[in-house]
């Protein structure tokens, strides 16, 4: 069923609303407690001395003399990347040959992500839920489409009670394509049963509009609460807010 909204200023209808996860739909401060689970984790089972913690903590983007701070490092790279990252990082500190730590690697990130109490730590961002649940509530149809796993997608939206908001989940699990390639949109819509031509595309990324704009979305989004600035999004994007909160249900 249409919805009909308003975002910039203008009005619009549309059945199929597809949105990115992190930095979109949810904030990035989350990873931050994971990765440093994922650290300690790994710490364990290597053995490691201080130092090499320390090391191995401002590898995957935490500062050791400041729990909690960021500062930058594998955060907000797509999860396959992170774990690879981390592999080829403890490899080449001869940790183990890069097929043993490949393995240790998915090991302690599915364990950590299986275990790990998102319900304490996930963030949405501002407006998310609320226009998650206006969109429900106007007969929308809502999908992710991420580039974590679609596993662990499904596993935040349990965490947040989100389960009945979004219908369909594509994450790099289901689809290998990375957006910008227009797969994992595509794929959406179709679990969705909705044509692209009647879907919005929102994301915090150039990657993710232009993902929209090749599988022919009706309309694409920049929202400037994840990593893309307006200057790298409002070439690509029909519209750039700063928020949510700006995606007004009518």
């Amino acid at each position: 069923m249409p919805v009909r909204f308003s975002v910039g200023g203008r009005a619009f209808a549309g059945s199929g609303f597809l949105f990115d996860k992190d930095g979109t739909l949810l904030s990035f401060d989350h990873w931050l407690a994971v990765m440093g689970e994922r650290a300690r984790q790994l710490a364990v089972e290597l053995g490691l001395a201080e130092p090499e913690r320390a090391a191995l903590l401002q590898f995957m983007g935490l500062d050791p003399a400041r729990p909690g701070a960021a500062n930058g490092g594998i955060i907000s790279l797509p999860r396959c990347d992170a774990e690879e990252a981390v592999a080829m990082y403890l490899a080449s500190r001869g940790k183990g040959d890069l097929a043993a730590m490949r393995a240790l690697a998915a090991r302690v990130f599915r364990e950590v992500d299986e275990e790990f109490p998102f319900d304490r730590h996930l963030c949405p961002t501002t407006g998310a839920e609320e226009r998650l649940r206006a969109i429900r509530r106007a007969g929308g149809k809502t999908a992710i489409v991420t580039h974590d796993t679609a596993s662990a997608a499904r596993r935040h939206l349990a965490a947040l009670g989100w389960e009945d908001l979004v219908l369909a989940v594509v994450g790099l699990d289901v689809c290998e394509k990375r957006k910008p390639d227009p797969a994992s949109v595509l794929m959406a819509c179709d679990a969705l049963g909705v044509p692209p031509e009647e879907t919005v595309m929102v994301g915090d990324t150039s990657g993710d509009l232009l993902a929209g704009r090749a599988a022919g979305c009706q309309l694409t989004i920049g929202v400037l609460t994840g990593l893309g600035g307006e200057e790298e999004l409002a070439p690509i994007a029909d519209v750039v807010v700063p928020d949510l909160t700006a995606l007004r249900i009518i």
